[in-house]
């Protein structure tokens, strides 16, 4: 792509390190993440550590004047992820946050934008994934630090969690005022991390959605079954949003010219792969100057994840929790 090229790699996994740069990075490679970000041919950083050692690796680029590009989540714990919203003070820090660049939902938020189902009051957003396609590493089966409640902070909740709390505060432009929750493990009881979880929240709008985020899918499976499937509704209408299988998309609306329903099903990279190659390109003019223009920031996966803390709190107390959550705070 224009104006992007990958100059080097950091990993303690020196094999893993050698076997990316040699594959991406002219053979670039370095087990240290500070001299890589300090280096003078390094204008921005692209961040995809383990998930507690987000908020070091973004101040450190912060501390050297580079822009960040951060894989989800954030972070593990409230305290981190506003080390990072600060760090974001200082350089520009985008969240790779995949669903607000695929062409599909961005057609589907224009379509809401433009009045197609009235006022969104509801939606569900549900992911059913195997564990099995859960690893660190390329050429491993194992989930490796993403089973570490440590260094990983949670398990199949909180991975994909996150995507869809950003989700909701994107498509409907709102916050989470209460959540209540059930967390566990459903299929993989030694797993050391819950496969499962589901949260409801009250929105300031009024709005009421549900967060369903697993890994304990025995498989992928299709085609008539999604594993990654949200469904909104609102006062003139509704619309699904399967991203994986044909449609992609139905928007069913009662008001011209939404009347009836209509389809988006998209081909070739425009159905998946462009995501990656569009955020990329965000982040890209970003820093090049742009306005950022719906483009999700430090900000954004601080709000994220303290919907997802909040979860975690309301099932372990039975309790419906409120927002601002204060980690720690009972």
């Amino acid at each position: 792509m224009d104006g992007l090229r990958l100059v080097g790699v950091a990993d303690e996994r020196t094999d893993l390190a050698k076997e990316f740069a040699a594959a991406y990075c002219d053979g670039s490679w370095t087990s240290d993440y500070g001299e890589l970000i300090r280096r003078d041919d390094v204008d921005a950083v692209i961040i995809t550590s383990y998930t507690s050692a987000h908020a070091d690796h973004v101040e450190m680029a912060a501390e050297a004047g580079k822009p960040v590009l951060l894989d989800k989540p954030i972070a593990t714990t409230m305290a981190d992820a506003r080390r990072i919203a600060a760090a974001g003070e200082r350089v520009k820090v985008m969240m790779a946050y995949l669903l607000r660049y695929l062409p599909v939902y961005r057609q589907a938020q224009e379509a809401v934008r433009a009045g197609a189902v009235g006022d969104l009051t509801s939606g569900f957003y549900s992911i059913r994934f195997p564990v099995g396609a859960i690893t660190d590493s390329p050429h491993t089966s194992e989930q490796g630090w993403y089973a570490d409640p440590v260094r990983g902070g949670g398990g199949g909740f909180l991975d994909h969690g996150v995507h869809f709390t950003d989700f909701f505060r994107w498509f409907f432009g709102a916050e989470a005022v209460d959540v209540s929750a059930r967390i566990g493990s459903l299929t993989y009881k030694d797993l050391g991390v819950e496969d499962y979880g589901i949260a409801t929240y009250t929105l300031d709008s009024g709005a009421i959605v549900t967060v369903e985020s697993t890994w304990h899918a025995a498989d992928y499976f299709g085609p008539l079954s999604s594993p990654d499937h949200a469904s909104l509704s609102g006062t003139r209408g509704e619309i699904e949003l399967h991203y994986q299988k044909s449609p992609q998309t139905e928007i069913q609306g009662i008001d011209a010219p939404w009347t009836g329903r209509r389809y988006i099903d998209l081909v070739g990279e425009e159905r998946y792969e462009a995501c990656y190659r569009d955020l990329l390109l965000a982040f890209r003019d970003w820093v090049g100057g742009a306005e950022p223009d719906g483009l999700p920031t430090a900000e954004d996966g601080l709000k994220a994840l303290e919907m997802i803390l909040a979860a975690y709190e309301a099932d372990r107390t039975g309790t419906r929790v409120t927002f601002p959550f204060q980690e720690g705070v009972r």
